[in-house]
């Protein structure tokens, strides 16, 4: 539930998009910005969110990113001009600072390894569980009640990931007590961090395009309706849910990260031909791109914060967790505003989905090297 109402933002965005260009009589590079403003906060704020994790504890953290959470989305959802909405978006990027650095904090606190494969796998799940359910969801509402409507009923899920966390996770003191050693800021961390985080800036900037863009895509060059369309990126999410528990076992018993995770490179590159030809072959080959994408390229933080865990202490987890997904917050601001302005001036969809192809190869390129390097 956390990890969904933290990332919820980006595909609230996506399968709105309609309504938010008729609403507020905006650009598609515009549109972008909203993504754009929740990662740039969520880039800045991510390594101070990791080292305040590890020094008050990743419970405290977790319940105050979950209030932020609801407060971004009501305030998002009565926003009465585009700058009161790109402020919303901002404040959501706030929460996702500290998504990944707390679930991994008491991940490595409370979970033995050994299970923290399949863990780690259903935490990061949650983010494709929400996406799944916004897809779902969200396009009838808005139909019925309106967006304004659809953006408040979200806030139910951190709500709910608040008194479960009060409820049934234990208090960061005993987590101390179990990993007394305190982190310190000046140790230099693992050279697995700086390698993942190069590589998690390359698949920032592929995923948030398949996220912000996916629906308009399917509705403006495919020609399917608002419903369909919604439905296509659920199922994408569906995908991720499985996929990401899957890796995540899958790689915790090989003890391998870096093969895996040219895999999912690849596996993005075809996905991301398939949605060019779509254009040209129907909607089958965006359908068959984004269930591709689904097992690949947004699975790829499972294996991600798996290789932290695993390669880095406790005691640094939450640091070490802020500085890669710095690195892939960093993707989301410069991906989605461009993407947008290369369809506003060229109006084709085309070159930017070529550019993030390239995108992919460079990423999987990377975790080759990271291979290589190893060996």
């Amino acid at each position: 539930m956390g990890m969904a109402a933290s990332t919820s933002a980006q595909y609230v965005f996506g399968v709105l998009a309609p309504f938010l260009i008729d609403e507020f009589d905006i650009s598609r590079s515009r549109l972008g910005l909203l993504t754009t403003a929740t990662f740039l906060v969520g880039t800045a704020g991510s390594p101070v969110a990791g080292r305040l994790v590890d020094r008050i504890g990743g419970r405290r953290v977790f319940v105050a990113s979950m209030t932020l959470v609801g407060a971004s989305t009501l305030g998002m959802a009565a926003a009465p001009s585009f700058g009161w909405l790109l402020a919303g978006a901002a404040a959501a990027g706030g929460a996702l600072t500290t998504c990944n650095p707390t679930t991994n904090k008491l991940i490595a606190a409370h979970i033995s390894t050994g299970r923290r494969g399949v863990i780690t796998g259903v935490k990061q799940a949650g983010v494709q569980i929400g996406a799944f359910g916004i897809g779902v969801s969200l396009p009838a509402v808005a139909v019925i009640a309106g967006w304004r409507a659809a953006v408040a009923v979200t806030v139910v899920v951190p709500l709910a990931a608040t008194g479960t966390a009060l409820r049934f996770i234990p208090p960061d003191e005993a987590a101390e007590e179990s990993a007394p050693v305190a982190a310190d800021d000046r140790r230099p961390l693992s050279g697995t961090v700086w390698w993942l985080a190069a590589y998690a800036f390359l698949m920032g900037a592929g995923v948030a395009v398949f996220g912000a863009y996916l629906p308009l895509y399917a509705e403006e060059e495919i020609g399917l309706s608002v419903g369909t369309a919604g439905f296509i990126a659920a199922m994408m999410g569906l995908i991720g849910v499985f996929s990401r528990i899957a890796w995540g076992w899958g790689t915790e018993r090989i003890g391998q990260f870096s093969i895996p995770l040219a895999v999912m490179g690849l596996g993005s590159v075809a996905a991301t031909a398939l949605f060019i030809a779509a254009d040209a072959w129907g909607a089958w080959a965006l359908v068959a791109g984004a269930l591709l994408f689904g097992a690949t390229g947004i699975t790829w933080n499972a294996v991600g914060m798996l290789a932290v865990l695993t390669e880095v202490g406790a005691h640094e987890a939450g640091r070490a967790s802020g500085y890669v997904l710095t690195g892939f917050y960093l993707g989301f601001v410069v991906s989605p505003g461009s993407f947008g302005y290369s369809v506003d001036a060229t109006g084709s969809y085309t070159p930017g989905w070529t550019a993030i192809g390239a995108v992919f190869i460079v990423a999987a390129l990377v975790a080759a090297a990271w291979h290589r390097s190893r060996a």
